[in-house]
């Protein structure tokens, strides 16, 4: 276990098995207001709740295989849910950004108060300390996560090198970014060049399946997942854990943040209080249902060497890109 790692109860696998195939329903929009409906935890019922505008962001990468639509619609719960627990009645605002600089301006201009940013977005970000990290997503009783390049027992594959020219699989989740990084970084520390020099193919995937199953059944030779994703999916058939290989690994890292931006708040107590009401959403069935169209167990609160792995990851790419551009 990563130093940093806070300690919790593990999950039981019944909950992981179905985390690995959960998917949004065609339903989302009735689920979703049937939360807003739900009755706020430890209020009494009647009780006048706090009225709060709230702008709040998001990239894509923070949700896979879900529209606009109800990825904004998602985030808008989220916040409402949270807040409602504390007492509020949020008016939300939730908008998509597809490139994080608009974010960043956004942030700097006192447009956005919450953001959910991957967190090589994140680290990418201009915002001279406007935004700031509050929480972080624990998921399978970890902060973290490691990403994995696995190649069948059978194939002969066993380091990078024997990839070159070849197809890979990649599954794209909420560190889509971070995997990429990694894979760069894999890369260049090998000499092997950059990935569409290297690669014949990458083929994104957001569902586990479509990436792992075709390695293990032999129709591709590699792929790229994180090691939670591996580990529920050899949960579902043990002999994808024992026939796939393990040829690569990354250090752990922390995949996303939810930041707040430091001005624009009524109170210092609003913004206190709905941090609490996002740190304690697992404590409620409405809140708890919240979690999972984020696929992830329970918020909890950010430590700055979460950040670290993430950090030296960016500073050493820089430098072997740097490298790789002078040669």
């Amino acid at each position: 276990m990563n130093k940093h790692e806070p300690h919790f109860m593990k999950s039981n696998q019944a909950a992981g098995a179905a985390r690995a195939s959960r998917i949004f329903p065609v339903w989302l929009s009735i689920f979703l207001t049937a939360l807003v409906l739900a009755p706020a935890r430890g209020l009494a019922e009647g009780t006048n709740l706090q009225s709060l505008s709230l702008h709040i962001a998001f990239t894509p990468s923070s949700f896979k295989n879900i529209n606009t639509r109800d990825a904004t619609t998602a985030m808008r719960i989220f916040a409402q849910t949270a807040g409602k627990g504390e007492g509020y009645d949020l008016d939300v605002e939730a908008r998509l950004f597809e490139n994080a600089d608009d974010c960043a301006a956004q942030f700097r201009a006192g447009k956005i108060n919450m953001a959910i940013l991957d967190t090589w977005d994140y680290l990418g970000m201009n915002t001279h300390g406007v935004a700031v990290p509050v929480c972080v997503e624990l998921d399978q009783n970890s902060v973290f996560k490691e990403y994995l390049l696995l190649t069948h027992k059978g194939s002969g594959l066993t380091n990078i090198e024997n990839l070159r020219g070849k197809d890979l699989m990649l599954l794209e989740g909420k560190g889509g970014d971070l995997s990429r990084a990694w894979l760069d970084y894999l890369l260049l520390t090998r000499q092997c060049g950059t990935q569409a020099e290297f690669f014949g193919k990458i083929e994104p995937v957001v569902k586990p399946a479509s990436a792992v199953l075709p390695v293990f059944f032999g129709s591709k030779p590699a792929c790229l997942v994180d090691r939670t994703t591996f580990a529920l999916m050899a949960e579902l058939n043990p002999q994808v854990g024992r026939d796939l290989a393990v040829i690569a690994v990354s250090d752990p890292y922390v995949e996303n943040v939810t930041c707040v931006c430091r001005e624009g708040w009524p109170s210092q107590k609003s913004l206190d209080d709905l941090i609490l009401g996002m740190e304690r959403l697992q404590l409620e069935p409405a809140g708890q249902q919240v979690l999972q169209l984020f696929k992830v167990d329970r918020l909890v609160p950010f430590k700055d060497e979460y950040l670290d792995s993430a950090r030296k990851l960016q500073q050493n790419l820089a430098l072997l890109r740097g490298i790789q551009a002078r040669r």
